[in-house]
Parts: C-alpha cells; sequence; structure tokens
C-alpha cells in the first residue's frame, strides 16, 4: 500500500507541475529523481539511467524522425506550397462546408503546434458563406484540425506510442485506422447539422488547379509511401523527401536555414529524452511492477483503467504527448502479456487524445475560441458527442477485434 501511495504521489506530482504551466521534460525530470530517490535508486544509477536512454537507438532515431518532420512542415510553409495546397482544394472543391473542414484538416497533415490558428482565417469566407455561429466555426476549425492524430507517422503522440509499445509506427497507424473514419464523420455531422448546402468552385482554372494540388502534394506522398508502403525508417524517409524538395526545386540556402531555425525545438529534444529516461528510471525502480500488480489485483477492470488513466492526463495537461509520456509507461506492463495488448493500447491512444482535445488548456483550442470570439459553453456542447463516439467506438474495438 505503501508503494502505490509513492506512485500516485508521482503521478499527481506531474500532472500538478504541468497544471502550473510548468515545461513537460522539467516536470518529468523532477519526477524522474523523486522515483529514483522514493524507489531507493542511489543518484549515481538515475544519470546512468538518464544518460544510457538519451544513447538508445530507439531515441536517437525517434529525436531525428521528429527533427525531419518539423523541417519537412517548415520548408512547405517557407516555400509557399503549404498556400498552394490549400489553394488547390478551394478551387476543385463545390461544396463550402467540405472546403471548410478540409482547410483545417490539411493543415493537420503536419504537426504544426497551434496549427489551428494557421487554419483559423482560411475558413473565415467559407464559414461566412455558410452563416456559422462562433463557436460551430470555433469547432470545425479546431475538430478537423486534429482527425489525423491517430494513424499519421507526422505526429509525435503516435511516433512515441509506438516507440513505447515497441511496434512501427504504421502498425500502431493501422490498429488506430478506425478513429479517424469516426472523428471526420462525427466531426462533420454535429458541425454541420442543419447547415444548408453552399457552393463555390473554379471554372477556367481548375484544370490546372488540380495539376498544381499533386505537384505540391507530391512530397508529402512520396514520404508517407515509403514509411507505409516500403517500411522506411521515418527520419530516412523524410530525409530523403527534404533532400529531393531541395534539388529538385531549387530551394534557396536562406529559405533552407529559415525553415531549419525553425525546426530545432529544443523543448521537444528535451521532452523526449526525458520521457525516456522516465521510463528507464521506472523500470529500474520496479515501481511499474508495484502499481501493476495491484490494478491486476485490485478488481478494476482493464478497460477503465486504459480509458482513465490517459484521459485525465489529457484534460489536465492539454497536450496530446503528455498522456502518452505520462500514461504508457504506467499502462504497458499491465497489459503487455495481454493478447489484446494492441488494442488496449489504442483505446489508451483515443483517451488520451480524447482529454486533450477536451482540455481548456489545449493551445489550439484557446487560440481558436479567441480568433472567432467563441463561449466556452457552446463549444463544449459540440464538443462532447464526437469525443464520446471516438471512446465509444474505442472501447468497441476491444471487444470485437
Amino acid at each position: 500500500m505503501v508503494e502505490l501511495l509513492k506512485i500516485g504521489f508521482i503521478f499527481f506530482a506531474i500532472i500538478i507541475l504541468t497544471f502550473m504551466k510548468v515545461n513537460l521534460w522539467i516536470s518529468l525530470l523532477g519526477t524522474t529523481f523523486l522515483v529514483g530517490l522514493l524507489f531507493h535508486l542511489p543518484v549515481a544509477k538515475i544519470g546512468m539511467d538518464l544518460v544510457s536512454a538519451t544513447l538508445d537507438e530507439k531515441t536517437l532515431l525517434l529525436i531525428a524522425a521528429l527533427f525531419t518532420i518539423l523541417f519537412f512542415s517548415n520548408l512547405l510553409k517557407e516555400t509557399g506550397r503549404m498556400n498552394k495546397i490549400l489553394e488547390g482544394f478551394r478551387y476543385i472543391l463545390k461544396d463550402m462546408r467540405v472546403v471548410v473542414a478540409l482547410l483545417p484538416a490539411m493543415i493537420g497533415l503536419m504537426p504544426l503546434v497551434g496549427g489551428a490558428l494557421v487554419s483559423a482565417p482560411m475558413v473565415v469566407e467559407g464559414s461566412d458563406q455558410l452563416k456559422l455561429s462562433p463557436e460551430r466555426r470555433t469547432f470545425i476549425n479546431y475538430w478537423f484540425r486534429h482527425v489525423w492524430e491517430y494513424i499519421l507517422p507526422t505526429y509525435p503522440a503516435l511516433i512515441l506510442a509506438a516507440t513505447l509499445v515497441g511496434v512501427p509506427v504504421r502498425k500502431l497507424g493501422w490498429v488506430n485506422f478506425p478513429l479517424t473514419p469516426v472523428a471526420i464523420l462525427s466531426g462533420a455531422m454535429i458541425g454541420f447539422w442543419g447547415i444548408s448546402n453552399s457552393k463555390e468552385g473554379g471554372e477556367v482554372s481548375q484544370r490546372t488547379s488540380v495539376w498544381e494540388l499533386l505537384t505540391n502534394l507530391l512530397p508529402l506522398i512520396f514520404a508517407l509511401v515509403l514509411v507505409i508502403g516500403f517500411k522506411v525508417e521515418l527520419a530516412y524517409a523524410f530525409g530523403l523527401t527534404i533532400l529531393g524538395m531541395i534539388l529538385f526545386n531549387r530551394i534557396d540556402p536562406r529559405t533552407i536555414l529559415k525553415a531549419l531555425k525553425g525546426s530545432l525545438s529544443i523543448e521537444l529534444l528535451l521532452t523526449v529524452v526525458t520521457v525516456m529516461g522516465f521510463k528507464k528510471v521506472l523500470e529500474s525502480s520496479q515501481a511499474i511492477l508495484t502499481i501493476s500488480t495491484f490494478l491486476s489485483s485490485s478488481g478494476v477492470p482493464f478497460r477503465l483503467i486504459a480509458i482513465f488513466v490517459p484521459l485525465i492526463v489529457g484534460v489536465m495537461t492539454g497536450m496530446t504527448i503528455a498522456p502518452i509520456a505520462i500514461g504508457f509507461p504506467i499502462l504497458i506492463p499491465l497489459f503487455q502479456n495481454d493478447p489484446d495488448f494492441l488494442n488496449y493500447m489504442m483505446l489508451a491512444f483515443a483517451s488520451g487524445i480524447a482529454g486533450d482535445l477536451l482540455s481548456p488548456f489545449h493551445l489550439c483550442l484557446v487560440l481558436t475560441k479567441d480568433y472567432f470570439h467563441a463561449e466556452w459553453k457552446g463549444i463544449f456542447r459540440l464538443l462532447w458527442v464526437p469525443v464520446a463516439s471516438l471512446l465509444g467506438v474505442a472501447l468497441l474495438m476491444t471487444y470485437v477485434r
């Protein structure tokens, strides 16, 4: 019982620190030492675990993958390709409801911090035509920005989850795959309920726009084909794609440097390192074994554990990566010998994102709400049904697979 109280103290210490807006890596670093000391690990052993976790091949590949993806995203932005992709869809699609939903979804293909604010100005014209309320504009822009997080190997949370679980990113993405159609359908149902059809499309320039759209999408398609079709490591796939973009498009050094500068996130690097170090020290301390043993013998249904641990972390932090970083090291030992292990991890992943999407601390939600001058009550009235749909389908999938 004493050991369990220690785990509970550690768990809530992370949440409280994050709630106080302490950077996740600082919270994890502090609680990593707290774990070691509470479970009687020498300080030298804690330090050695942190170093070995940092230099581990999985950690280095994870850091390289995140860097190349951010570099790729910034190159698309700095070269104007992102805007051309969005404008291409404006010309081709005739139903303005589809356009309004697709614009944030296209931005969502890349893991841009606060990306919902990037697409917000783009949906203003269409949402004006559809006469959408500020709350509905906020919901549509926010929700469709995040529909790909379950499956695309461009998102740090999915990459980190796959690394912790010990499976390729593409495999976890396939397990999660049904969640994206559910997110799209439930978002469309709630976002456009009672909204009349409105059309806008290109005429003379439509064929040209289709060609330009395909041309600008080609780098992303190429990278995803390498990862999903040919099982190339993320870092290598996006590295090759970046090299091809620079050579074939003759991108000037100034643009490359600007994109490179925007991709060097020390905070993300430190978060990855401390997550892997936190996991390593948890393993060394036998703390995970303690909580796993208690939960497995407590009679609490495994599915409820898989739902509520990441859900609470997601709501409290407003960060997609936090439920994975904090919850997965606790959940994995509990489920890893179960035949339905990946299904439980899919449920935990969906629950973490659900909590993040409901969090009033989520940067995209805060920025979009302020941009459209929406009210919290109206936003959450729209949000809860799609979130519940996601959790319901994820829970159902653990029974039927």
